[in-house]
């Protein structure tokens, strides 16, 4: 067991396996549990794709992104436009993808050769400038947001959220034993090396970062579909990116099976915190973050592997 949440030795057979079984289980949730029950499992699916959308820019590279929730709101509301313009659900939800990937696009172009706190800053601008447009937008309702004129069953946003959430967990998996996940290491460990030894960093940050942002922006489209209506203030708050960056944060960053477990944590802290603490999760969830990067160093799920390890071994010993 404590493979599965280690680095390079894990299995990948095994992991694959679990993620696939995991998702099929969470896809039977709309037949087959309460609502509620539905509910958290969806939140967790959606979650996870932020966190893994992130953990593919950030967590492979280095270069912290505060973007991730903006991406996924502009997807948000691409989907329900293209909707209520009666385009087929298909089409639509490749839009809400395809509209943040040129955004990450425009992004990249201007940021990704900036290191450090200044790419970070970068892109929180870039998180507070989509809320500023979108309020001002006449065809996004504006301040006043948009709903969503048609209504779907809600087991199809549920059953697509986990799709895309056990396809991006699995897209994780696979590029870390990859050779390019291995370059994308190489340069969250030293650009100015990786670079030396012609790895093109700026192409790879570029290109991975389109992929990462369309990850988030189908998520946001999905998500539309589940919640019908649309305010820009919420929509573009940056708790989202916030969110985004927890997840791979607390259970694993560069990891596959990390930011899964990050998911299910959040959510089920975010439930208990709801009755004890209202409104005080994200600052709950910010000390978790600071106790795990000063005392897990690489997350829970890598922690956990190595103490189970241990005491395997000291058993068999």
């Amino acid at each position: 067991m404590s493979r599965l949440f280690a680095g390079g030795s894990r299995p990948l057979l095994a992991q694959l396996a679990i993620m696939a079984m995991l998702g099929i289980a969470a896809a039977t949730m709309p037949w087959l549990a309460s609502s509620y029950a539905m509910t958290l499992v969806y939140y967790m699916a959606y979650y996870l794709v932020l966190g893994q959308a992130w953990n593919l820019m950030s967590g492979f590279t280095g270069y912290v992104s505060f973007a991730h929730g903006a991406l996924a709101g502009i997807g948000a509301y691409t989907a329900v436009i293209a909707l209520n313009g009666n385009v087929p659900v298909v089409a639509a939800l490749l839009c809400s993808a395809l509209a943040p990937m040129l955004a990450s696009l425009v992004i990249g172009i201007t940021s990704v050769r900036l290191r450090g706190i200044a790419f970070t800053f970068a892109t929180l601008f870039f998180q507070e400038l989509a809320l500023l447009v979108f309020r001002k937008l006449p065809f996004a309702g504006g301040p006043g947001g948009l709903v969503l004129q048609q209504i779907f069953p809600t087991w199809l946003p549920h059953l697509l959220m986990v799709v895309l959430a056990t396809s991006a967990t699995i897209a994780v998996l696979l590029l870390r034993r990859s050779r390019l996940g291995i370059r994308l290491l190489a340069i969250k460990g030293d650009e100015s090396a990786a670079a030396a030894v012609g790895i093109d960093a700026t192409r790879l940050k570029l290109g991975l970062f389109c992929i990462s942002a369309g990850i988030a922006g189908l998520g946001g489209g999905i998500h539309a579909v589940f919640a019908s209506s649309l305010y820009p203030d919420v929509v573009f708050s940056v708790d989202l990116s916030l969110v985004a960056l927890a997840v791979p944060l607390i259970g694993g960053v560069a990891t596959g099976m990390g930011p899964l477990v990050g998911a299910a944590l959040y959510v089920g802290l975010r439930e208990i915190l709801q009755i004890l603490a209202p409104g005080l999760h994200l600052v709950i969830v910010g000390l978790l973050i600071l106790l795990v990067v000063l005392y897990l160093r690489d997350g829970v799920a890598p922690a956990f592997a190595r103490i189970l390890r241990r005491r395997l071994q000291g058993r068999a010993s």
